[in-house]
């Protein structure tokens, strides 16, 4: 084996290293989700309506625990109570899926918001699509937006948004 070989090899070895090692950190622990045990939110839900794609937007509050590796969502809709719902969220494959939706991007700023970014496929207006949700949250306040993209079509949509501030 040549020099010029054994150097393309290490190259070859260390960039594999390096791809392993970034691929890694698109999961996340329940010690990172901590910052939200606990917690009551109130906020907004905006989306954006099927029948006419007009925006909609509606009041509304959550609170968040954690218990052992399962995220506990409960959301109340101020003028549609009828909507109000509890969810689970299990963290799974050691993090690299929050729920059903596979982990594609994690990033802590140096002031302690996190960003996480999500990906699965599914449905949207009864049609084939790629969902992206990003789950942005620190000490005070928490967003999850949810971007769709339909497999027949490039752009991808908001389809809604939660913003919420912590009480």
């Amino acid at each position: 084996m040549t020099h010029l070989h054994r150097h393309i090899i290490t190259i070859a070895i260390t960039l594999i290293t390096l791809t392993v090692g970034a691929q890694s950190k698109t999961s996340i622990t329940i010690d990172e989700l901590n910052v939200l045990d606990n917690t009551q939110w109130t906020g907004e839900l905006m989306y954006v309506n099927y029948s006419d794609s007009r925006e909609v937007t509606l009041k509304t509050k959550m609170q968040i625990q954690i218990k052992g590796h399962k995220i506990l969502m409960s959301t109340q809709y101020d003028n549609e109570p009828s909507a109000n719902s509890k969810s689970t969220i299990k963290l799974k494959k050691n993090g690299a899926y929050f729920g059903n939706e596979k982990i594609i991007k994690k990033h802590i700023s140096e002031d302690g918001k996190t960003t996480l970014t999500t990906f699965y496929e599914g449905r949207d207006a009864n049609k084939p699509a790629k969902i992206y949700k990003t789950y942005v949250y620190d000490g005070n306040n928490f967003s999850v937006t949810k971007e769709v993209q339909f497999n027949d079509g490039s752009e991808k949509f908001v389809r809604n948004r939660y913003t919420y501030t912590k009480l």
